[in-house]
């Protein structure tokens, strides 16, 4: 199991407590499964943020991503998977922890394997475009 994050462009001028990132994920299932024109595996990756925390002026955010995955094991079989990766996202400048750590999907790609020449494999690879945003708490005296 493996996750790779890279940054991400916008066409949009940057935000202040944004980041934006793509978060590719590489899953390796324990037996293989069918691939073919009707057999394609179905996957989702959903967030939970954890406790952050604050080193310097640096705010770190850990995230879990959770990719649920339905493969096809022969004729009419489904068999769900369950994948989990933690990452941590930064944010600079930051003095006092968020009131609200959001993370939102932008669009997932699920890709379909290459089998090894017969149709069946282990991999599943989700592309998935990311924004995280904070809200910072108010100012003092505000």
């Amino acid at each position: 199991m493996s996750l790779f994050l890279s940054p991400v462009g916008s066409a949009t001028a940057p935000a202040a407590n944004e980041l934006r990132a793509l978060a590719v994920f590489k899953e390796s299932a324990c037996q293989c499964f069918r691939v073919g024109p009707t057999a394609q595996p179905q996957a989702t990756v959903t967030y939970a943020t954890g406790t952050p925390r604050i080193v310097g002026t640096t705010l770190y955010v850990p995230v879990t991503a959770t990719m649920n995955a339905t493969v096809s094991t022969g004729c009419c079989n489904a068999k769900p998977l369950l994948f989990s990766e933690t990452f941590l996202a930064a944010f600079q400048g930051v003095t006092t922890l968020p009131t609200a750590i959001t993370v939102t999907s932008l669009g997932q790609e699920v890709l379909t394997p290459i089998g090894a020449g017969c149709g069946w494999t282990k991999c599943i690879t989700v592309n998935d475009s990311l924004l995280i945003t904070i809200t910072p708490a108010a100012a003092a005296g505000a």
